[in-house]
């Protein structure tokens, strides 16, 4: 082949590849903003949500409201009103993988005593079910007096309730080795009161199932 051959041939091909038709550059898509919800608490109370950048800030103080983040220099969006469906459209996946809140009892006594009063004993159903709803194997119990006797007879007596409703527990089916038994005497009262008062609501023990 020629010299000549070769540079027209040579030529067509780039005259070809300029003419030919370029492929469209890629949409790249922007990325998605970070969505912050206020829900209300299993009891209705509402808390509030401070939600800042270095572009801005907003505080969401409704139940079911919710702001957009898209980016660190972008001010989050104004706080918008959503009904529940749309909440449980864009966190449902993240709720149903949160634990359940910690449920919390008080079990009251008579004066002196370690036996329940016959209110709380109706209680032990729902700690077991609390127990059961989250599988849950760290229960733990306190005891507590009011200010009558002396600290050190209370510690003791405090003690007894607690291991008490310890023993109600693993008698209604409670591993034992899911419960934390302590004792605080009549040194965190429910109601303050002066030495040696009978208070009924401080002669308790709390149990909390998380």
């Amino acid at each position: 082949m020629t010299r000549l051959a070769t540079i027209v041939i040579l030529l067509s091909l780039v005259l070809g590849g300029c003419g030919a038709k370029q492929a469209p550059a890629p949409t790249i898509a922007p990325p998605p903003a970070n969505a912050i919800a206020l829900l209300p608490e299993d009891d209705g109370s509402v808390g509030r949500i401070a939600v800042s950048n270095q572009a801005g800030a907003v505080t969401l103080e409704a139940p079911n409201t919710i702001t957009l983040v898209a980016a660190i220099d972008v001010a989050p969006a104004a706080p918008a009103q959503v009904d529940p469906a749309e909440i449980t459209r864009r966190f449902g996946t993240a709720l149903d993988a949160m634990p359940a809140a910690q449920a919390e009892f008080v079990l009251y006594f008579d004066l002196g005593d370690d036996r329940l009063t016959a209110q709380s004993q109706a209680l032990v159903s729902s700690i077991m079910e609390a127990v059961a709803q989250r599988q849950s194997t760290d229960v733990s119990i306190s005891g507590h007096t009011d200010t009558t006797g002396t600290m050190s007879s209370n510690y003791q007596l405090a003690l007894r309730r607690a291991e008490r409703v310890a023993e109600i527990l693993v008698a209604q089916g409670l591993a034992a080795t899911s419960l934390s038994v302590e004792s605080h005497g009549e040194g965190n009262p429910l109601v303050r009161t002066a030495d040696g008062v009978e208070e009924p609501r401080n002669r308790r023990v709390e149990v909390t199932v998380r």
